[in-house]
C-alpha cells in the first residue's frame, strides 16, 4: 500500500470542506489521522452556508451543505469531503461512495445559556435551533416554548446567545467539543432528547475508485474507518431512509453497539410542533444494521398510522 500512496508526493491529497471554523477543524482531525501522507484543505462556502435568513427546510435541505463538496470530487478538483454525517441525505450523488467513518464524538444535544434541563427553562423561554428535530421535540416537552430560528455556525450561535436575541439555545455536544471552546452547556439526556441519525459521526466521502489516484485515495481512508461507528450509522441512515426523512421531517435515530456484536436502535417521529410523538427501540445483529433499521422505520409508521403523520 506505502507504494500506492506514493501518488500524493506528486499531488498532494486533497480535502473539500466547507469554510466554516468548526468544518475545518473537523477536516484538520482527518489530516492528522492522515500524516505523514502529503495532504491540503481546500474550503469551500456552500450555498447552505450563506443562506442564513430562513431555516434549512426552507432553503432547501440538507443538500445545500453538501452538493459544492460533491461536484468537486466529481469533477476530480477534490480527492475526497470531509462531512458532518448528520448534514448527508440518505442518497447522496451517484459516482461517489463513503470510504469511512470516524470514531464517534458526543452525540447528544447541549444546552446552552446557563439552565441544567428543559425544567429548568423560564415560562415561555425563547429557545434557538433551526432543527426540526429539536423543534418538535422542544414542545413536545414543553409547549409553552417560543422557538426561534437560529442558523449561522457556531462561533455566530453563540455569539447571539450572549447578545440576549435567545433565553438558550440548542447546539450538538460534538461540535462544541471539537472546537474546544471555553463555554458552559449542559448535555441533554438522549431520553428526553434523543439525536439526529449519524450526529456525532464524521463521514469522508470519496469518487468512487476507477482509477490508480482514485483507489489510492480509498486505500488511504480505509485504516481510519471505525466499523462500530459505521455500523451504528447505517442503521440510523435506514431508519431515515425508510421513512423518507428529511429535514423537514422530524425523526430521531440513535444506535447504540455493544460488546457482543449487536446493536440497540432508538428511533422516534414526531407531528412538526411536538404534538404528537411514536418511539420505539428495537435489538439486533450489527452485521444487520441496514434491516435494523428499516425494520424499526416500518414499527414506526405502523404506530403512527401510516405516512399522513409525516405529512
Amino acid at each position: 500500500m506505502t507504494k500506492s500512496l506514493n501518488v500524493f508526493d506528486r499531488v498532494p491529497l486533497r480535502l473539500a470542506s466547507r469554510a466554516s471554523q468548526l468544518a475545518m477543524c473537523q477536516a484538520e482531525l482527518v489530516k492528522r489521522k492522515l500524516a505523514p501522507i502529503a495532504t491540503e484543505i481546500q474550503p469551500i462556502t456552500t450555498h447552505g452556508d450563506r443562506v442564513l435568513d430562513r431555516s434549512l427546510a426552507d432553503a432547501g435541505g440538507k443538500g445545500l451543505f453538501i452538493k459544492e463538496l460533491e461536484k468537486a470530487i466529481l469533477a476530480g478538483e477534490s480527492d475526497a469531503a470531509i462531512h458532518s454525517m448528520k448534514d448527508m441525505e440518505t442518497n447522496f450523488a451517484p459516482g461517489t461512495e463513503i470510504a469511512a467513518v470516524l470514531p464517534r464524538e458526543d452525540r447528544r444535544d447541549a444546552l446552552l445559556g446557563g439552565y441544567e434541563s428543559l425544567a429548568d427553562l423560564p415560562q415561555g423561554a425563547v429557545i434557538g435551533t433551526s432543527s426540526v428535530r429539536r423543534r418538535a421535540l422542544l414542545l413536545h416537552h414543553r409547549p409553552d416554548l417560543q422557538i426561534k430560528l437560529l442558523r449561522g455556525n457556531v462561533i455566530r450561535r453563540i455569539g447571539l446567545l450572549e447578545a440576549g436575541d435567545y433565553d438558550a439555545i440548542i447546539l450538538a455536544v460534538a461540535g462544541l467539543k471539537r472546537l474546544g471552546l471555553d463555554v458552559a452547556y449542559s448535555p441533554l439526556s438522549s431520553d428526553e432528547m434523543p439525536t439526529a441519525a449519524a450526529q456525532g459521526a464524521l463521514a469522508v466521502q470519496i469518487a468512487s475508485p476507477t482509477n490508480e489516484r482514485a483507489r489510492s485515495v480509498s486505500a488511504a481512508f480505509a485504516e481510519m474507518n471505525c466499523p462500530i461507528a459505521t455500523a451504528e450509522v447505517t442503521a440510523e441512515r435506514a431508519v431515515l431512509a425508510h421513512l423518507d426523512g428529511s429535514c423537514h421531517t422530524p425523526i430521531a435515530a440513535s444506535a447504540k453497539y455493544s460488546d457482543d456484536g449487536m446493536i440497540s436502535l432508538d428511533g422516534m417521529i414526531l407531528r412538526p410542533y411536538g404534538e404528537a410523538a411514536h418511539r420505539r427501540q428495537i435489538v439486533g445483529s450489527a452485521d444487520d444494521a441496514a434491516n435494523l433499521g428499516v425494520e424499526l422505520g416500518a414499527s414506526l409508521l405502523t404506530d403512527a398510522g401510516g405516512r399522513d403523520f409525516l405529512a
